[in-house]
Order: structure tokens, then C-alpha cells, then sequence
């Protein structure tokens, strides 16, 4: 295994565990983010978890408006509840 490989291993399983893109570039010694992101693979777990993450958030935001839903009923707006 050369040291180029290992270093793309580092910085793959890093960012997979949610380490911050910053803190793998300083650790790198790249000067340019643009350089870290080159060495970094997003294996598709992290994506699924990115994603489930950000609908949490999604959800949270839009709960007061489920909770009111009567009064979005009676200006004939109709919410999904699937």
C-alpha cells in the first residue's frame, strides 16, 4: 500500500464518521478544501444517514403546521400524511 493510498483511506473512513471536512484538510496539510475533497469517498451509508439527519431537521420545522392542520383544511389546503 503506498502513502498516496493511505491517505485517501484516512481521509475516507474520517469523513464516513463524520469527521468535518476541515479537520480532515488540516490533518492532510492541504491548503485548498478543494484538494481534501478529491482524497475523500462518500460511501452510500453516509449518504442515506446524511439524509435522514436533514429530514429530522425537515420535519421538526414543519411540525406546527401539522398541529394546525384544521385551519390549513379550511382554506382548502390539504396536507400529505403519508
Amino acid at each position: 500500500m503506498s502513502r498516496h493510498h493511505l491517505r485517501h483511506t484516512m481521509a475516507t473512513q474520517l469523513l464516513n464518521a463524520d469527521a468535518d471536512l476541515v479537520t480532515i484538510q488540516d490533518l492532510l496539510g492541504h491548503s485548498k478544501i478543494t484538494t481534501t475533497q478529491c482524497y475523500c469517498r462518500v460511501s452510500n451509508l453516509k449518504v442515506q444517514r446524511d439524509y435522514y439527519e436533514a429530514i429530522k431537521v425537515v420535519l421538526q420545522r414543519t411540525q406546527p403546521i401539522r398541529e394546525n392542520s384544521d385551519e390549513w383544511g379550511k382554506k382548502g389546503v390539504t396536507l400529505n400524511r403519508s
